[in-house]
């Protein structure tokens, strides 16, 4: 895939891998998304990204990478420290953790756990699992990133920021990506779990009853 990939980098600034499939202590094939980001003008390369399955493309121009750099957007945190460079530089942009990126992780996690619902009623056991860890994961993350100004990303560095900041659902977590790692189903025990769990932390706007 990467060999063909290569061939787009004419038509880009960079183009490179985010998110998990970097960190392969954490990425489990078949679960997690081959995240793609690409920062060019060329909006086509969003139809040409698209057209590899797996892959969930991300094209954007260097002026809004610098705004949601700017702004704290937690996509710019991610591509500038966890990704892998197929070709190209990223543009030289400094990144500050404020008050929106803390948000941002925080609607994530409202917005993932329901993605996890929605799931679990369509019988997507794979869904149901990964937008579970996603919501947990986040939320750990907004917590950090409130508390310490920190933004953990690897689940090694998730786990012992759960522990350090002493918070009462660590095993959750641990759970999680022992599930993932073996592909095995989330009962709806769990589930609602995870949702009373993400509801004591941030106010949610749906009840796990009413998906």
């Amino acid at each position: 895939m990467e060999a063909n990939l290569v061939s787009l980098c004419k038509k880009c600034k960079a183009l490179g891998y985010f998110g998990s499939y970097v960190r392969k202590e954490d990425y489990v094939e078949g679960v997690s998304d081959i995240n793609i980001f690409a920062i060019s003008d060329d909006k086509s390369l969003l139809l040409e990204l698209g057209s590899y399955s797996g892959i969930s493309p991300i094209v954007i121009s260097e002026e809004k990478f610098r705004e949601i750099c700017e702004s704290g957007d937690i996509i710019c945190y991610y591509i500038l420290y966890d990704s892998k460079l197929i070709c190209g530089e990223l543009p030289k942009v400094e990144f500050t953790i404020n008050d929106n990126t803390c948000e941002r992780l925080k609607m994530s996690s409202s917005s993932f756990i329901k993605l996890s619902f929605e799931a679990f009623k369509r019988n997507d056991e794979i869904g149901t699992l990964e937008n579970a860890y996603r919501a947990i994961r986040s939320l750990i993350q907004y917590i950090s990133c409130s508390s310490l100004r920190k933004i953990p990303i690897s689940n090694s560095e998730i786990k012992e920021t759960c522990i350090k900041l002493n918070l009462n659902f660590c095993k959750e977590f641990d759970n999680l990506i022992l599930l993932r790692n073996m592909k095995s189903p989330l009962t709806p025990w769990a589930l609602n779990r995870i949702y009373n769990i993400i509801n004591s932390q941030i106010k949610m706007d749906f009840s796990s009853t009413s998906i």
